[in-house]
């Protein structure tokens, strides 16, 4: 079997409106095609256009080619030396951040090929199941007000979620609004329900974001058991994620942001967090995700993948929590955008709040073809 053709397809939901902090307002959707009729599906949450100029683009030199050009002809049964090609033909320009993004959508793709050729379901691929089924959190953007962030929570616990992340919006507020919205969110979950929090980094003129200013809202927030504070600092603040990691009786989780497993060694080691969260669809696909979560395992840390997009990331993060010893939890990201909504012909199923884990070849997944080209929006 040989790849034959590489389309980065940039989608985006059809009007004006930037929706705060969601970007699952838009994507792209990246297709390998075989030459024995295979086709396999990925996902880059990043810049859509950015990653398009990076597959699509044409060779400079050795060590400076597009991705795309880079891998026609290869055998998608051999991830592993076309995850080191890539990687090594984009030095000049990569390493890190876009390119990294850009080969995890591909990569995602390649795994999709094998488990279709195999007839087998990616996890059994990645070395079999580790649980029976994965409880998934409902991932949902922080409202405003007290009142709103007590009907946000109190609508998904009433869905059976027994975990809920409300994140970034109202959260850009003072530390005074910030705990009102966290006791408003707990009043409405009750003891029972595990909340997780995503304060963002997002600064403004009277709400710095570093660890000293971090800490006595962190600690104020202690009083209501959240399950974990997600990405209070800039990624590269690894000594303030230290510094509040030591002060605080909360988990602290994050790493959405980094890439490869050279990046997570570094958040993991220096940064001390105690739940890293990579992103398929950015921290260099499944192939570096599986390294990732052995690094954090061998630090006996908890790997929680970040995944706020459309059901790819979903289907891609649920066979890598299904297939590592130290995963836990499965994002389910609620966000009511076309982009999440409709590039599958049928969602991944969450009953009682797990995730149901399916047999299905590849990422056991249908791409909604029709919806794939309404949105698309590179041409």
């Amino acid at each position: 079997m040989k790849i034959t053709k590489v389309e980065a397809i940039p989608v985006r939901q059809k009007n004006d409106v930037q929706l705060n902090n969601d970007s699952a307002q838009d994507g792209i959707i990246i297709k390998v095609h075989t030459d024995e009729g295979i086709v396999g599906y990925g996902e880059v949450d990043s810049a859509p256009w950015v990653v398009k100029a990076i597959i699509e683009s044409p060779s400079s030199h050795r060590i400076c080619r597009g991705l795309g050009e880079m891998i026609i002809g290869e055998d998608p049964f051999e991830m592993e030396r076309i995850w080191e090609k890539m990687y090594v033909g984009s030095q000049f320009y990569g390493r890190r951040g876009v390119v990294i993004h850009a080969m995890s959508g591909i990569d995602i793709a390649l795994w999709d090929i094998v488990g279709k050729a195999l007839n087998k379901p990616i996890y059994k691929l990645l070395g079999g199941a580790q649980r029976g089924k994965v409880r998934a959190y409902a991932s949902t953007l922080m409202p405003y007000t007290p009142e709103e962030a007590y009907d946000e929570t109190k609508k998904w616990v009433e869905q059976g979620y027994t975990a809920i992340k409300l994140g970034w919006g109202g959260f850009e507020q003072g530390n005074r609004e910030i705990i009102e919205l966290v006791r408003a969110s707990r009043e409405a979950a009750g003891p029972n329900v595990d909340l997780l929090f995503d304060l963002g980094f997002i600064p403004s003129d009277d709400h710095p974001i570093d660890a000293a200013s971090r800490m006595p809202l962190i600690k104020e927030l202690e009083q209501y058991k959240p399950y974990w504070i997600e990405e209070p600092l800039f990624a590269d603040d690894y000594d303030g994620y230290r510094k509040l990691a030591e002060t605080t009786t909360i988990r602290i989780a994050g790493g959405e942001n980094e890439t490869t497993r050279y990046g997570f060694r570094q958040l993991i080691e220096q940064g001390g967090v105690d739940i890293i969260q990579p992103d398929v669809t950015r921290c260099g696909g499944l192939s570096e995700a599986k390294k990732i979560a052995q690094l954090a395992h061998s630090h006996h840390i908890t790997c929680v993948p970040h995944a706020w997009s459309s059901g790819i990331v979903i289907a891609a993060s649920l066979h890598l929590v299904t297939a590592i010893p130290n995963g836990s939890l499965l994002e389910y990201c609620v966000a009511e955008t076309p982009i999440r909504q409709e590039m599958l012909q049928s969602d991944i199923v969450v009953k009682d709040g797990y995730a149901q884990i399916t047999d299905k070849p590849g990422l056991g997944i249908e791409i909604n073809e029709d919806a794939l080209e309404k949105y698309r929006c590179d041409r």
